[in-house]
């Protein structure tokens, strides 16, 4: 088995080269340029939680490189977790608690470059503490992060590799994490896709976490009236046993992988089915996305 540093370093390395040649856009894959609008429904499901969101997007290309977005996300959460003294000890007992609640309003500054050789994409996000700090939805902070994503199409396979940077661990299509961080974050992604014909396709990626420094957890289980030091909890999961949780690069460190099945019929509709494994945190979890395209389908009703 490759060691996690030899992945990580292979990663960054396919990254910085990328970045650092001028990829010439292909004319058949270049984006609208105008006004976007779109609209992401999404489900997750795991032993701890039940999470329902709903993320509307409004933006602007300026032209087939470079776009702005902002978007509103909301949040519908059910879950179960160990009741939890104010000494951070279990119970033993389960609870359930519902949540509904607005989440972090971000803008991204997109970037996209198609070529022979790679597409490249790139967004650098800005969130604002706007969800509830008291349900784990927000640290209370800012977050900025900075995402890019390298691909190359060979007729039906496409692989990928996906390099980020942040001050805290975000939620990804696939893995909604019943927690929130605050610290330092690098995240390493690396998978393919394959397109089966008939609009479906599949797909399979291999992350790993790597923060660096001081961490936060802010759980979303756990009622805020007790904190813990790191080490706290079944597999790491300290978020089971404290609403609050500080200590070094261990406590919010994971790894795992992710598998799906996607249909995309047209350009106005993308639906996947996916299921990611932690093996850190010893947490399975099942998803559905569905996305549409708003601006399109407008257009598209104007014309008819």
């Amino acid at each position: 088995m490759v060691p996690r540093f030899a992945l990580v370093s292979i990663l960054t390395l396919l990254t910085t080269a990328t970045i650092a040649q001028n990829a010439v856009p292909n004319q058949k894959q270049t984006q609208e340029t105008g006004w976007t609008s779109w609209m992401s429904f999404d489900g997750s499901a795991n032993s701890q939680e039940r999470v329902l969101d709903l993320d509307s997007t409004v933006g602007y290309n300026f032209d087939k490189h470079w776009g702005v977005d902002m978007g509103v996300p909301l949040s519908f959460v059910s879950s179960s977790s160990p009741s939890t003294t104010i000494t951070g000890s279990t119970s033993g007992k389960s609870t359930s608690a519902s949540l509904n609640s607005l989440g972090n309003i971000h803008t991204d500054v997109n970037f996209k470059a198609y070529g022979d050789l790679v597409n490249y994409a790139s967004a650098l996000t800005v969130s604002a503490p706007t969800g509830s700090t008291a349900k784990g939805v927000s640290t209370g902070r800012p977050n900025i992060g900075w995402n890019n994503h390298i691909e190359h199409v060979f007729d039906r396979v496409t692989p990928f590799v996906e390099a980020g940077f942040s001050n805290g661990l975000t939620d990804t299509r696939f893995y909604h994490r019943p927690f929130t961080t605050l610290g330092f974050v690098s995240q390493f992604t690396g998978g393919s896709t394959i397109d089966l014909g008939h609009n479906f396709s599949v797909g399979a990626s291999l992350y790993d976490v790597l923060p660096s420094g001081q961490q936060k957890m802010f759980s979303k289980l756990v009622a805020k009236k007790s904190t813990s030091t790191a080490g706290a909890g079944k597999n790491g999961r300290a978020y089971e046993v404290a609403a609050e949780s500080t200590g070094g690069a261990s406590l919010t460190r994971d790894n795992g992988g992710s598998a799906w099945v996607g249909l995309s019929p047209g350009q106005i509709f993308d639906f996947q089915i996916g299921y990611t494994h932690s093996v850190h945190f010893a947490l399975d979890t099942v998803t559905f996305n569905l996305g549409v395209n708003l601006g399109k389908l407008v257009k598209k009703a104007n014309k008819s």
